[in-house]
């Protein structure tokens, strides 16, 4: 006869009275989520990711933010995967002491400045952008402010201007592409 599914609806009720078998179901649940998201560059760092999970998990049903038993188990995929990703992105992020990982031809044509026909054929594409697309791209691209000087300088909340400033990306993508 097959083991029974264990009950993980009430892990973190068991995990706060100090049940073992509930962290342990807790470790498999992290994991597995862990596998779903392919993350096995960070093999060497499960067991930080586990800890940080539970941290964040009692925490939240300590504080009375974690209410539906039911709800832990997408809570929980959902902590690792925001606490993966905050990983990836600090592993990712460039240092300044660091080398860009570019080619010679990548940093030559960064160096190289663009003919008078791509500047005018860019400057046309940028003008006939929405005004609020404009704005964003200007205030990231020619202006150099964070994302979030940008939405404070121009009332944008900032997941709105994400997406203006991704569509706008994408509209000079289209325009400028050759053929």
């Amino acid at each position: 006869m097959p083991a029974a599914m264990p009950d993980r609806t009430r892990v973190v009720e068991r995990l706060l009275a100090g049940e073992r078998l509930a962290f342990l179901e807790l470790n498999r649940l992290v994991t597995a989520t862990l596998r779903q998201l392919r993350a096995w560059d960070f093999h060497d760092e499960w067991d930080d990711l586990r800890q940080e999970v539970l941290l964040a998990v009692v925490a939240s049903a300590k504080a009375g933010r974690l209410r539906d038993p039911e709800a832990c188990v997408g809570y929980v995929r959902i902590v690792t995967r925001n606490k993966f990703v905050d990983r990836l992105k600090h592993r990712l992020r460039w240092k300044e002491t660091e080398t860009l990982p570019w080619d010679d031809a990548a940093a030559h044509a960064l160096a190289t400045p663009p003919d008078d026909g791509e500047r005018a054929a860019l400057d046309a594409a940028v003008r006939d952008l929405a005004p609020d697309e404009r704005r964003v791209l200007d205030g990231v691209y020619r202006e150099g402010k964070t994302y979030q000087e940008v939405s404070d300088q121009t009332g944008i909340p900032l997941g709105t201007m994400k997406r203006r400033l991704r569509d706008a990306l994408t509209t000079l993508r289209r325009r400028l592409a050759p053929g």
